[in-house]
């Protein structure tokens, strides 16, 4: 693969990490940026400096490379969105109607509508019509800057259900332009017919769908919360996924202090998410676990919920990562941009350490930041040119798509 050298670069935010791959509390500000950069790639980054270093190191490594410049335009990692929802099918507008209208997401749930009204669509569904229903997502929120993305299953809840949606995902992880990472989460909520014995529906998922699922996902994800999978419940999915070689993430306290961050912490997870109702104990276990925060503004957003506490996250020097959280009921919003400004707004963390959270740690919520979410010799080019002279544009010029320019992996994409 031929080299090029990106030059004349206004801003290049490289989020540089080392070997550390992830950044927490105050570190999460430190975003590295090289006035004037430059950046020489193939596949992978090579070097990053100012410009007027580059020829100066093309002319000692002898390297020949096609010189392209960036106009005086910022450079950035591409997004790494750690949570998604994006296999799917049917529609659930008119629940969102209601819920304006003052019906909550809970009492939805409790008619049986919410996430088992997806359920409903999804298992009468393709595989096919759920894989282009994935791509379509993806492809926009490609658009939007988001170079790694998550799927999880969910909406299926037997076997054969869960097993399609793994299967359509596994799909646009092959077809993509994008990275892939893929999730498992077969304890998205209790099936209609489950209703009145849940414990074996657990079983189920331990005994069935977990051996069926290994090798079609890395993760699996549990929801534990208030009127989902109790702790007990979880503990015993998850531990069984572990012993399958699955990495673990939850669902952690979206509705109610739950104490899912506590046991996700002492699980060993690599992620809770959500964490609208985390506790102080939770917020303290998941730094002495190195659990990361994955926020989701979007979501509270769309529900009327509080937004996760993330000043006091980042003031106890955990480290916070931002998704999504794209789904077709509780936040269908693919822009990593707009959760990138909601993060700012109404969770108050500076432009700095949003953009942090969005790259470097939203790949460390995948356990991938050794390959991508900076832009650091060794890495994958994953990268966006945005249409500007300055990153906090992102946040400052809102509702608008800033990136003008997509690469993955050293070729162009948008």
């Amino acid at each position: 693969m031929a080299y090029t050298l990106l030059t004349d670069i206004s801003m290049l935010v490289t989020v540089a990490a080392g070997s550390r791959g992830r950044k927490s509390g105050e570190e999460m500000r430190d975003i590295g940026v090289i006035t004037d950069g430059a950046m020489l790639f193939n596949e992978k980054i090579l070097w990053t400096g100012r410009t007027d270093e580059a020829q100066n190191y093309l002319e000692n490594t002898s390297i020949t490379a096609e010189i392209r410049s960036a106009n005086g335009k910022t450079v950035m990692p591409g997004f790494v969105d750690s949570h998604t929802h994006i296999v799917f099918a049917g529609s659930r507008a008119n629940e969102f109607a209601r819920r304006l209208r003052g019906t909550t997401y809970q009492e939805i749930a409790a008619e049986g509508g919410g996430i088992l009204r997806t359920m409903r669509a999804t298992r009468a569904a393709t595989e096919d019509e759920l894989y282009e229903t994935g791509r379509h997502i993806a492809i926009a929120a490609m658009q939007y800057g988001t170079t790694t993305i998550e799927i999880k299953s969910g909406y299926g809840l037997t076997v054969e259900s869960e097993l399609n949606l793994l299967r359509a995902a596994n799909r646009l992880r092959k077809d993509l332009s994008q990275r892939v990472v893929v999730t498992f989460m077969g304890a998205h909520d209790f099936p209609p017919e489950f209703s009145q014995n849940r414990d074996e529906y657990v079983q189920i998922v331990c005994d069935e769908m977990l051996p069926a699922a290994a090798g079609l996902a890395e993760f699996c994800d549990v929801f534990t919360d208030t009127g989902y999978f109790t702790v007990e419940q979880s503990k015993k999915i998850l531990k069984t996924a572990a012993n399958l070689g699955f990495r673990l993430k939850v669902h952690a306290d979206e509705l109610s202090p739950f104490g899912a961050a506590e046991m996700a912490a002492a699980l060993g997870s690599i992620s809770a998410d959500h964490l609208l109702f985390c506790s102080e104990a939770g917020m303290d276990a998941m730094k002495n676990a190195g659990t990361i925060a994955t926020l989701l503004p979007g979501t509270a957003y769309s529900l009327r919920l509080p937004y996760a506490p993330a000043r006091a996250m980042l003031d106890r020097g955990l480290s916070v990562a931002i998704a999504t959280d794209c789904n077709p009921g509780s936040c269908y919003m693919e822009n990593m941009q707009l959760a990138l400004s909601l993060s700012c707004v109404n969770m108050r963390l500076t432009v700095e350490e949003s953009v942090t959270a969005a790259t470097l740690n939203g790949a460390a919520a995948l356990g991938i930041s050794d390959i991508t979410g900076s832009l650091e010799m060794g890495k994958y080019a994953d990268f966006l040119i945005l249409d500007c002279a300055e990153y906090s544009e992102l946040v400052y010029h809102f509702g608008g798509n800033r990136v003008s320019e997509v690469w993955i992996a050293g070729k162009r994409t948008v």
